[in-house]
């Protein structure tokens, strides 16, 4: 979710490196003229990243935290939402396989492009205490805006664009090298959370394949997470340009209908807004095209599943921290949209985060004043994650 703004970060060289899988050449996308051409790209033996994703299986976000901009001795804090040793705990009692760990790795980053210390020794922190509990982690370059703006602005100001996606290869050379001691049975390094408002998707995939190929750079063997435009959404990722890795999952957020899920949040979503059952009905047939799309465009060789997919971010607004106050959804009705989303992304192996765990404006899941889950959310969650993630 996108909701804060940028800080700054320095200098780096691109990094080429090959995939571990495949011949290292990328499935182009469709044209930037052609949004409804079909392009026939190579199949590909995803098996590595769909085992990755399976691992994920049941998940949820750490939202709030470490993409904060805190600073300081604890800058998970910046807004009042420092995570605790004891969360993943709950997590894994609640049956969740992972988290996913948004850190704004571009706050206190300093005038040479070194990543603050205090953060990266946190964040580093917070994975070990996650494995310790048998949580697979992802983590990924969350409210990076530098780079977002830059991309935006590329055809105005092409030398800060190609100055930012050199700071952005460079920190994450940085930050694979620092967690690449991690198992790759239990890390997933996500390239960018929701980019937006790109005009071309040239830019676009050219910070992804940055991302990537600093990461290979590092590391041939960890699983590598692609998100498209207009916030990382599923619709948008037969837009991507996937390189020939077989140990990569492609990564959207869902969180329709807008008006439902966020009101309240902007000026255009007004409060009082209901699900509706044309809604719910609407969101398996949501599932089934985004499926149907990435089998067209990113197909294994098995001919029967295409590049692994995961669903990185879905939730809908409640009244504890919203500003609709009794407004907002009910408990019953936010479990009920869940359910729905879950149980259709699940039927087709798409592995889940729930936004969020904790205080998140009204979205979370976990009361921590009170110390439990909200007794509906946990109804849902605990539905699904009594059984093993499905193999399909």
């Amino acid at each position: 979710m996108l909701f804060y703004k940028p800080i700054i970060a320095l200098s780096a060289i691109f990094l080429l490196a090959s995939c571990n899988s495949g011949s290292g050449a990328l499935n182009r996308a469709v044209d930037d003229d052609d949004d409804k051409k079909v392009v026939t790209h190579p199949a590909v033996d995803y098996s590595k990243g769909r085992a990755m994703n399976q691992r994920l299986g049941h998940g949820i976000n750490l939202g709030n935290s470490w993409e904060s901009a805190g600073t300081g001795a604890h800058p998970d804090c910046g807004w009042g939402n420092c995570i605790q040793d004891e969360d993943f705990q709950i997590i894994k009692d609640a049956g969740f396989n992972s988290v996913r760990i948004p850190v704004r790795w571009e706050q206190d980053v300093d005038v040479n492009g070194v990543i603050d210390p205090i953060r990266l020794a946190g964040v580093k922190e917070d994975i070990a205490i996650a494995h310790s509990k048998g949580l697979a982690v992802i983590v990924n370059f969350h409210h990076h805006m530098n780079m977002n703006y830059a991309a935006v602005n590329a055809e105005k100001d092409s030398a800060n664009y190609k100055e930012e996606l050199a700071k952005f290869s460079s920190m994450w050379t940085q930050v694979a090298t620092a967690l690449n001691e991690f198992p790759d049975s239990l890390l997933v390094f996500e390239i960018m959370n929701e980019p937006h408002d790109i005009k071309k998707k040239a830019f676009v995939n050219e910070i992804m394949l940055a991302g990537y190929n600093a990461i290979r750079a590092v590391t041939l063997t960890k699983t590598i997470m692609f998100e498209a435009n207009g916030y990382s959404k599923f619709g948008a990722i037969k837009q991507l340009d996937l390189p020939q890795d077989g140990n990569i999952i492609a990564s959207g957020h869902y969180y329709e209908p807008y008006e439902f899920t966020h009101q309240g949040t902007a000026d255009m979503y007004k409060c009082g807004a209901e699900i509706t059952s044309s809604n719910l009905s609407q969101i398996a047939k949501d599932f089934k095209s985004y499926v149907d799309s990435a089998k067209v465009y990113f197909p294994d060789i098995d001919g029967k599943h295409s590049v692994p997919l995961n669903m990185g971010e879905f939730g809908a607004i409640g009244r504890t921290g919203s500003f609709c106050n009794s407004k907002a959804p009910s408990e019953a009705m936010r479990a009920q949209w869940t359910s729905y989303v879950i149980r259709a992304a699940e039927s087709y192996g798409i592995s889940w985060h729930y936004w969020a765990y904790g205080k998140t404006s009204g979205f979370q899941a976990y009361n921590q004043d009170d110390g439990e889950w909200f007794p509906e959310m946990k109804k849902v969650f605990d539905s699904f994650t009594s059984n093993p993630f499905p193999t399909l």
